[in-house]
């Protein structure tokens, strides 16, 4: 009974009604979406990280004058669980065969067998007299696999392109054998890097690598690739959540356009209400009336808002972004759903108590 007279009074202000779903549908979206954005931009961070979440990097402390490691360096980080890859690097122009161009480039030096725990995405098939160049310098030289390089006049033919993982291969860069690399510029490894096969194991590595390596004095800086996925994915759960507060503004909006419609509706069925109660309509059953009309509106504007916003949130986070929609991102639609229908119901209490505590005599007396 309660629902059916909700939707009828609904229905003869049509107008007022579709402003107030209008608010509502909005404001879910606003936090639906922003939320899914968020969490789209994660997932995509994620992503692009998780290739070097077993990796601990071992780097010189600088700021005590260690520049580089030695063969007896590496050796000690031998006895640890885990595979000791260790790096040259130096920077240096290298010409483009056939283009009469010379360009600068990092170049590292790399086992041929280590290679393959980099995640690079090569074929492992590096060889003494060809490289693997990343796509940035591919794109910047116009150079792709099986185009000629020249480095110290040597020619040396591309065997494939990797995407440089930032944090152990950087951006503009070569990798040569490090036979190949020892041949040009000596022993210099610039790093070491320690892929541990499982992540549980990464704490009790760094910590051998601390005792190890910085024993009598501070010789090099560990970081771990995990950890700093963690702190990456903390930053973005609270930027989902700052969003979705921005989002929650438009929602405090289209609480207050609801409360606003419940109580001009108040006011203009004064003499209706003031009937219902003379005819035996208690307190409670106005309440539920008005709050009936709320909860219809908070509803369906919340359904159709969240619906809107997976739509939106999947296009943006696979088109714009391009990412991909994980499971717990439907959170988001849950919370908007709730904020939608919560902001409902509490923006038409004021008004289901207003018309609820009207005195029968005076409201059948008005005009």
């Amino acid at each position: 009974m309660y629902f059916e007279m909700a939707k009828r009074n609904l229905k003869r202000h049509t107008l007022r009604s579709i402003l107030a779903l209008l608010g509502i549908i909005i404001g879910v979206m606003a936090i639906s979406s922003l939320g899914i954005l968020g969490g789209g931009l994660k997932e995509g961070i994620s992503k692009n990280f998780e290739g070097v979440a077993n990796f601990v990097v071992v780097f010189p402390n600088t700021g005590e004058g260690y520049l580089h490691f030695t063969k007896r360096d590496v050796d000690k980080l031998r006895k640890l669980n885990c595979k000791v890859i260790p790096i040259c690097t130096k920077s240096d122009i290298v010409y483009i065969k056939g283009k009469n161009k010379k360009t600068y480039a990092s170049i590292y030096g790399i086992k041929k067998e280590d290679i393959k725990y980099l995640n690079l995405g090569v074929d492992n098939k590096l060889s003494d007299t060809t490289i693997y160049i990343d796509s940035v310098f591919s794109n910047l030289n116009d150079v792709n696999k099986n185009d000629m390089i020249l480095i110290k006049n040597v020619s040396f033919r591309i065997r494939g392109t990797y995407n440089s993982s930032f944090f152990i291969i950087s951006q503009n860069s070569i990798i040569l054998s490090q036979k190949t690399y020892k041949r040009f510029y000596g022993d210099n490894y610039s790093m070491v890097v320690l892929y541990v096969k499982n992540k549980d194991d990464i704490n009790n590595i760094k910590n051998e690598t601390e005792n190890i390596m910085n024993k009598k004095e501070k010789k090099v800086i560990i970081l771990s690739m995990d950890t700093l996925l963690k702190s990456i994915n903390d930053a973005m759960d609270k930027l989902s959540m700052f969003l979705i507060g921005i989002g929650s503004i438009s929602l405090l909006v289209a609480g207050i356009g609801i409360g606003n419609v419940m109580l001009m509706s108040t006011i203009e069925r004064t003499k209706e209400i003031g009937v219902m109660k003379s005819i035996g309509a208690s307190k409670r059953d106005i309440m539920i009336l008005f709050i009936y009309e709320a909860l219809i509106i908070g509803i369906i504007g919340s359904l159709i808002g969240a619906l809107m916003s997976v739509v939106i949130g999947y296009l943006i986070v696979v088109f714009l972004l391009k990412s991909s929609l994980a499971w717990y991102c439907l959170i988001y639609v849950l919370i908007g759903i709730l904020f939608g229908v919560g902001t409902s119901l509490i923006s038409a209490l004021y008004p289901a108590y207003k018309a609820a505590t009207l005195d029968p005599i005076k409201a059948l007396r008005s005009e």
